[in-house]
């Protein structure tokens, strides 16, 4: 494995965000994720410099070791600006805590972005497995085949009746994650978003924004997520959840529908608006963008717009993240210049 990461091409499409999948026209895309220690070093928040640095090395050793895995990436974020660093976090291949973190931390990862290990984060390790649509099961069935395999390789701090522990109570246990990106517009249109996000909470699932847990709310893109971690065997965490999402995903379909035939001519103004701002703006921050973006998706969805597919807009939504566009001119921006080059970007690609 060999550190690549510069020569990542901006305009590459995450397999997560290819628009493909079952249900991926609500669910854009479905995360696993297992949290993981090991025994031989205290946890990240208490270890020190050097520890740190042995732990990076067992893990990237244990994956450099491995046959199956040496097609892998191995990056470790002391050796990236900060701008690298936050390109991964924009392909969600690392997460925002890895920027601030001190010492030897960094992501194990496949070409497609579907496999990714993070090292020192929040917890020694951290399995991720991402792709398009909604597919838990399928991702299990990779992600409990690795977290084998690294076992074998690495001794993990265990309790036989807490189960796997971890820094943070609220992953203990199986330290399994499954996460749901989805797009909800039609609920929040009709209005219907917090009682159904509540009723959902009270079934075992939290919601935050895109991308990930810091991020607020925006472009009507939800993260759901399963709260227990412990308690339930990973296959009943994962049909408990997935039970949820089918839920939402009925009512959010249900909403769409409703809005087709109630206010059929509203909903089409709303995305010839939100196309004539994309199509002329000459400032848009992320925010914004999303936003306006959100109805150009609903759009497509309800074949209502045809200009772009759902995999040029997705393509488009990753360009203009400020590490992405940053990428693309070859030099570091200031906030005025990147809200000017998005913008640029979004009229040559909308216009």
């Amino acid at each position: 494995m060999e550190n690549r990461t510069a020569a990542l091409p901006a305009t590459r499409l995450p397999l997560w965000f290819s628009g493909k999948g079952n249900d991926a026209d609500v669910v854009i895309s479905t995360r696993i994720r297992l949290a993981r220690n090991c025994s031989l070093y205290p946890f990240p928040h208490r270890a020190s410099l050097l520890q740190r640095k042995h732990v990076f090395e067992t893990v990237a050793d244990a994956f450099r070791d491995s046959p199956q895995y040496n097609s892998f990436e191995c990056v470790n974020f002391i050796e990236l600006t900060r701008t690298e660093q936050q390109f991964l976090v924009e392909e969600r291949i690392a997460s925002p805590d890895l920027i601030t973190a001190d010492g030897d931390r960094g992501v194990i990862f496949n070409g497609t972005g579907r496999i990714t290990i993070l090292v020192n984060e929040e917890d020694h390790i951290r399995l991720q497995c991402m792709d398009a649509g909604c597919c838990p099961l399928a991702l299990w069935n990779t992600i409990d085949g690795i977290d084998d395999d690294i076992g074998m390789r690495v001794s993990m701090a265990f309790d036989n009746c807490r189960g796997f522990l971890t820094s943070s109570p609220a992953n203990s246990g199986t330290g399994l994650r499954v996460s749901f990106l989805m797009h909800l517009p039609a609920l929040i249109l009709t209005k219907t978003i917090d009682q159904i996000l509540l009723g959902a909470s009270q079934m075992g699932v939290s919601t935050c924004g895109f991308s990930h847990e810091h991020w607020t709310v925006t472009g009507s893109l939800f993260q759901i997520s399963n709260v227990a971690t412990i308690g339930a065997t990973e296959s009943e965490c994962l049909n408990s959840t997935l039970n949820v999402i089918r839920k939402v995903i009925e009512f959010e379909r249900a909403a769409r529908q409703q809005i087709l035939n109630e206010a059929h001519a509203e909903l089409l103004d709303k995305i010839n608006r939100a196309y004539g701002i994309l199509a002329h703006a000459t400032m848009l921050d992320i925010d914004e963008f999303l936003n306006l973006s959100s109805a150009l998706r609903l759009g497509i969805e309800c074949t209502l717009f045809n200009s772009l597919t759902i995999s040029q807009l997705n393509r488009l939504t990753l360009l203009v993240m400020p590490a992405h566009l940053q990428k693309l001119n070859k030099h570091e921006m200031t906030d005025n210049e990147l809200r000017s080059a998005r913008a640029k970007l979004v009229r040559h690609v909308i216009g």
